[in-house]
């Protein structure tokens, strides 16, 4: 699977790479926001890692870009920053799959694994 991992911290996008490389997916890791878009348009991607609280866009601002340029992308969105609120913006955003940092290898395989078994409704459709 082609995954795309978007995150500011360098040491989270290296992490994140080498777990889900371990499991044999091609993983492109970013750290700035607008390369991880033009890189979404240019090759597309099966499924989005992406961190919620970042400098130029927060993850849900940068998932709807994203669900713009690819609809059916698959999302896991991965934060320090579990309050209810985020939470309750990243669902009403259509994001069904929120991994909590820290997190380990596990629980970021398990993730995705969810987010790619997910098949209750279309991807980026917002939920109702």
């Amino acid at each position: 699977m082609k995954i795309v991992v978007v995150d500011d911290e360098p040491t989270i996008v290296l992490m994140c790479r080498r777990v889900l490389e371990s499991q044999g997916h091609a993983v492109r890791g970013f750290t700035d926001v607008q390369t991880a878009l033009v890189q979404l348009e240019a090759e597309g991607a099966d499924l989005l890692v992406v961190d919620y609280k970042m400098p130029e866009l927060n993850g849900i601002e940068f998932i709807q870009r994203a669900w713009a340029l690819r609809p059916g992308l698959r999302v896991v969105m991965i934060t320090a920053h579990g309050t209810r609120e985020v939470i309750g913006q990243a669902t009403q955003s259509g994001v069904k799959t929120i991994v909590l940092k820290p997190f380990t290898p596990s629980e970021l395989a398990q993730g995705v694994a969810a987010a790619v078994a997910d098949t209750d409704a279309a991807p980026g459709a917002p939920a109702r």
